[in-house]
């Protein structure tokens, strides 16, 4: 479904209403929240340095903002991949202050969710935030092809330690397969599907 230059899939849709079964209305609230300060973040900042906006993609793998940045210097899109983090970093605080003055544990969950999707986008694989800015500073210091190989290692590496810590989780819980199915979604969205989302 597409309208203007945001187009949402069906495994989006799919994706949101499992979600919506499996957790509590409250929790989902929370996600969403996170999800589009994070993403809103991106956006100012690539529109604040000179970016222009092809598309934004609903997809079940996540949100995904497609532009052109050809006119962006490698310092604007440091900044603008870090911009996300930093904006989920800022959430994080500021909901763990509304939370300590008004009290609830909606706040205190937002903050948490929005500090782990800070520090989980910080991880310098090509699917995420670290790894747009790892590829950005190497293709500065070095050049686009060191950079492209650099980091699809590096992307790999940290992708199979990923899944190897989530296997380990798994193993000793008995049932919490997040964390390797976060690593199977790294590795294959950075070794396997590689998409334009920087153009």
């Amino acid at each position: 479904m597409r309208l203007g230059k945001l187009f949402v899939s069906g495994g989006f849709i799919v994706m949101l209403s499992a979600l919506y079964v499996i957790l509590s209305l409250e929790f989902l609230l929370v996600i969403l929240i996170a999800i589009l300060a994070h993403e809103a973040g991106h956006l100012a900042a690539i529109i604040i340095l000179g970016g222009k906006l092809r598309e934004i993609r609903l997809e079940c793998t996540g949100l995904l903002i497609i532009y052109d940045g050809k006119s962006m210097s490698y310092v604007s899109e440091l900044f603008a991949a870090f911009a996300g983090p930093l904006m989920s970093l800022l959430l994080a605080f500021c909901s763990a202050f509304l939370g300590k003055a008004f009290g609830g544990g909606f706040w205190y969950t937002l903050s948490g969710f929005s500090l782990v999707l800070c520090a989980f986008n910080l991880l310098p694989v090509a699917a995420l935030d670290g790894g747009r800015m790892l590829f950005v500073t190497m293709a500065h210091c070095w050049g686009l092809d060191i950079a492209e190989r650099s980091c699809f290692a590096v992307s790999c590496a940290f992708s199979l330690a990923v899944m190897i810590l989530g296997a380990w989780v798994l193993k000793e819980s008995g049932w919490n397969f997040t964390l390797l199915l976060c690593g199977v979604w790294l590795f294959w969205s950075s070794a396997i599907v590689k998409r334009p989302v920087w153009v």
